[in-house]
């Protein structure tokens, strides 16, 4: 009797460690999903012009990352290979690590696809899908509707910097120049603004009257941020929209 009340004292300790085991897991795996909504993830990009491009199309440079801090994504030209007398740069530990995990897993995968037998396709019945009403289809545009209003409520583009010079042929037609690109700029700032939060650090426009003068570089830069939290929500929404009025079932 004693040994059995002790083996179910051991079961029960057992059972209990497991289960707090597994409520630790799940807070963590809780915590880290809202700690990713709630991270606001932001983007760095900027174009400069090139004065050794004949083309005329300037630098582009794009960081991306989190919590304020980013790195190189993207570089466009990209930049030149290395010289043939120079030696190329390593990768770092853990690309060599990522490449070796890469490779056993596909080859693992190749094992298990080698082994695994193939299987027939069971008969079935197409299913028949729903057909498209005009009452679905204004259910669809809603729901396009509320998740671009969250994606663009949840976009915050800042530190703006724009230093652009405008230039002409004389300068009557500098001035002409100058004067349509501020009617342009303006008034599509304004529009915008009514839909996305900017935040302007320079916005200069520079007439170059003088056409013996050298022409200074334009330039434009600014960070795209959003939190990723608003956007699910009103995503879960509109799933929850569409499952109610069938939609999914037109293309399902």
């Amino acid at each position: 009797m004693n040994i059995l009340l002790a083996v179910l004292q051991g079961a029960l300790w057992l059972a209990v460690r497991l289960g707090l085991l597994l409520l630790g897991l799940l807070a963590v795996v809780l915590v880290l999903a809202l700690v990713i909504l709630l991270c606001p993830f932001c983007a760095d990009l900027s174009w400069e012009e090139d004065p050794d491009d004949p083309e005329g199309w300037g630098k582009v440079k794009i960081r991306a990352g989190a919590l304020g801090l980013t790195f190189p994504v993207f570089t466009w030209p990209a930049p030149p290979p290395a010289a043939a007398g120079q030696e190329e740069a390593k990768p770092g530990f853990l690309a060599r690590l990522w490449g070796r995990l890469k490779g056993k897993l596909q080859a693992r995968k190749a094992r298990k696809a080698a082994r695994k037998p193939l299987k027939q396709p069971a008969a079935s019945q197409p299913k028949q899908k729903a057909k498209l009403t005009l009452h679905r289809l204004n259910t669809m545009l809603e729901g396009a509707g509320m998740l671009t209003r969250a994606a663009f409520g949840a976009l915050r583009v800042t530190r703006i910097r724009v230093f652009m010079p405008v230039t002409g042929e004389d300068p009557a037609q500098a001035a002409v120049a100058y004067g349509r690109a501020n009617a342009w700029l303006y008034p599509a700032l304004g529009a915008l603004s009514h839909w996305i939060y900017m935040d302007f650090e320079e916005l200069r426009l520079v007439p170059c009257i003088d056409p013996e003068a050298p022409r200074p570089l334009g330039r434009v830069s600014f960070r795209v941020s959003a939190r990723a939290l608003f956007v699910a929500i009103a995503a879960g929404k509109v799933l929850l929209l569409f499952e109610r009025e069938k939609v999914l079932d037109v293309f399902l």
